[in-house]
Formats: C-alpha cells, sequence, structure tokens
C-alpha cells in the first residue's frame, strides 16, 4: 500500500482531489473529495465513516474473477492508493469491498459506523451472457458482499442505460452522481 501525504496547511478553501481510475481505488480523509468517471456497467462504491472524517471509494469492473472467465472477457490529506503488484483486487467486487473495508479501518475509520453508497451497473450494451447483464451482476455482488461484511447499504444510483461520473466528499459522506444525460443527483 502506498501512502500520499499533502500539506494543505495553507490552503483548506478547496478541497484535495483525488482521482480514482478503473479497477483502482483511493482511501482519504476529510478535506478530500474523491472522483471517478466512466461508470457504466462498472460500479462506484463509497464506504464512509463521517464521524472518523475518512472515506474509500473504488471503481469495480467486474463482480468476481471466476465471471471474466465466464464472460470470455478479460483531514490531514493522507491517503493510500492501490499499486500495480495488487490491481487485480480492484478489479472485481468481491474483493474490493473486503479490501476497501480494510484499507478505510486502517485510515481510522470505526468498523461499526462504516456505511455504503454504490452508483453505476448500467445495461451499456446489448451483449448478455447467460448470467445475465455485467452492470446487474456487479450490482448484486456488491450487495452480496456488503451484506457479507455486515455493511449497511444507505444508498443506490445504480442500473439504467447511461454513463455517471462521481464526486464523493469525504467530510460530508455525500456521492454525487453526475449521469452521462446531464442531470445530477446526491446520494
Amino acid at each position: 500500500m502506498k501512502v500520499y501525504t499533502t500539506d494543505r496547511s495553507n490552503d483548506r478553501s478547496e478541497p484535495e482531489r483525488i482521482k480514482v481510475g478503473v479497477a483502482d481505488h483511493a482511501v482519504a480523509h476529510a478535506g478530500s473529495t474523491l472522483v471517478t468517471s466512466g461508470l457504466g456497467s462498472c460500479v462506484g462504491i463509497a464506504l464512509t465513516d463521517v464521524d472518523a472524517g475518512v472515506a474509500g471509494l473504488a471503481h469495480a469492473m467486474l463482480p468476481a474473477a471466476s465471471a471474466e472467465a465466464e464472460a470470455g472477457a478479460h483531514g490531514d490529506g493522507t491517503r493510500t492508493r492501490g499499486n500495480d503488484t495488487n490491481s487485480d483486487v480492484w478489479k472485481y467486487v468481491d474483493t474490493a469491498v473486503p479490501a476497501l473495508a480494510r484499507e478505510v479501518v486502517d485510515a481510522g475509520a470505526d468498523r461499526a459506523r462504516i456505511e455504503a453508497r454504490v452508483a453505476g451497473g448500467s445495461a451499456m450494451f446489448e451483449f448478455e451472457s447467460s448470467a445475465g447483464a455485467v452492470g446487474e451482476r456487479n450490482v448484486a455482488a456488491t450487495r452480496e458482499a456488503l451484506e457479507a461484511h455486515s455493511i449497511p447499504l444507505v444508498a443506490t444510483d445504480v442500473g439504467g442505460d447511461y454513463g455517471r461520473s462521481l464526486r464523493l466528499d469525504v467530510e460530508t459522506a455525500e456521492l454525487s452522481i453526475r449521469r452521462a444525460h446531464g442531470e445530477t443527483h446526491v446520494i
């Protein structure tokens, strides 16, 4: 795990903006904003503890490693970020959820206060496997993983046939979703 620290003592007016790529994640403290874009069938999973001022955001592509084979597809400014040696962890929902929960706790969150917000899981293409559309399977896998790890899912913006971009305010835990057709929704 890499740790990045930014000295923001001179400028508290604008939150630090941390970009999360596809099959990636970031964990940050209050005073930061986590963003990701290009969510189609992928899911954005936000885990937050407002009292601790800690949140994490993962951008997962597929429900589980076995799903890839089936489809024939392939505060203080401190934050942590994935690296190339374990990037597959962030590619799959079933491994991203527990890994993100661990990193959020390691950053200071209380395990009992962590809440989840989820967005994405669109049906972007007409292609479906016998197991169903990837977006639907990603949403179902996310719900299952959160339940298995006793993390309450407090809000969702899932499904549809449009892309999304996310902006997570670490301090308030508000997840702002900008939909491809221009509408913005906050959960």
